[in-house]
């Protein structure tokens, strides 16, 4: 058939097609060794690494009240430190963990979802033995827990989940409580396969035992915590610059000012005044019985009456002016100290004041 290649033909064509090689031309001068980073549609990254800093910022505080608070209830020497702060689903959570382990479910009262509270056999087992006075065994650590056991593990996690309470505290008022315990990863079921979680992964070392524990959070239970942290950062920043507007008021408070009340204005000119003389009447801009200015610098405060105070002249303030804020805490402590004068008397003519 015509236009139909022979097979002579087509082998021949992916012979020079297989010594020919990647020659293809770079585009835009790329570099072909650039790294490629590869995007998982099934696992978004949910949680940035600012979001991840502070989360581990958090438990980092949660790592030592259990090395106290554990450390002071089975009377040896606990450490716990934290590894990681890591997302990812919780699949990949489920199948990272040993078999058998003892997870907890944890309701985090008013925070939604539930979170799990792994602790590993090499960290219950040591545990145990010293709460019930026995020899530290090496062997024999895997198997799974007995009823018993798991109602004498109540007493220390009733301990973990008040530490995880007060960690929180400072930005959420938490109430841990317990839903159940699996020793089975997979019956542990607080979210979905595909479900972002963040698992905070601590480090535990008990004489010389050493073992894990990791908490993990689902995405619901992660954004309302972070949300919580960020609204305590907005409140911890506006008490601050409350704080520091009246540190400021206070040391404002101590500065002296002079005040001074005005009877009225008049302009002369520099004949006039160089021709003044003793007996010689200026006439002013107010009206006898007008109310005078009370002022701070050049800032008019105050309107008052004029009066007199144990033989010495006063006013008697009688309306406030729009005060600029700096200026607000100065005519606060002012006005609270002003002192109470009698009622005013009558203000000197006009060709009696000289």
């Amino acid at each position: 058939m015509d236009g139909m290649l022979s097979q002579e033909e087509i082998d021949a064509l992916l012979a020079q097609t297989a010594t020919a090689g990647p020659t293809a031309p770079l585009l835009d001068g790329g570099d072909a060794a650039q790294e490629v980073k590869l995007y998982d549609f099934k696992r978004p990254e949910k949680f940035s690494r600012e979001q991840l800093r502070n989360l581990e910022r958090i438990h980092e505080r949660f790592a030592r009240l259990l090395s106290t608070t554990l450390s002071a209830y089975i009377r040896t020497n606990i450490v716990v430190k934290i590894e990681s702060v890591t997302p990812l689903s919780y699949h990949e959570f489920v199948y990272s963990l040993p078999q058998p382990t003892l997870i907890h479910v944890i309701e985090m009262e008013p925070l939604p979802g539930q979170a799990a509270l792994e602790i590993t056999p090499t960290v219950v087992f040591p545990m145990y033995e010293q709460m019930l006075g026995g020899k530290v065994r090496r062997q024999g650590r895997t198997r799974q827990l007995t009823d018993v056991e798991l109602v004498l593990f109540q007493r220390p996690l009733e301990r973990m989940l008040s530490c995880l309470a007060e960690t929180w505290q400072d930005f959420v008022k938490i109430k841990p409580r317990m839903v159940r315990a699996e020793q089975d990863p997979q019956f542990a079921q607080v979210a979905a396969t595909n479900t972002p979680v963040v698992v905070v992964s601590l480090e535990v070392t008990i004489g010389e035992d050493f073992g894990m524990m990791s908490l993990c959070m689902p995405d619901v239970l992660a954004d309302a915590l972070l949300y919580k942290l960020g609204q305590e950062r907005i409140t911890s920043d506006r008490s601050t610059a409350d704080r520091d507007r009246l540190m400021m008021r206070d040391v404002v408070s101590d500065v002296t000012l002079l005040v001074r009340g005005e009877l009225g204005r008049s302009a002369l000119t520099v004949r006039q005044i160089r021709g003044l003389q003793k007996n010689d009447v200026i006439r002013l801009d107010s009206a006898p019985g007008q109310p005078i200015g009370v002022y701070i610098g050049d800032r008019l405060l105050y309107e008052a009456e004029a009066g007199q105070l144990q033989r010495k002249v006063a006013v008697r303030l009688s309306r406030k002016h729009e005060v600029p804020e700096p200026f607000q805490a100065v005519v606060d402590d002012l006005q609270a100290q002003q002192p109470v004068a009698p009622p005013p008397v009558e203000p000197p003519a006009d060709d009696e004041v000289r």
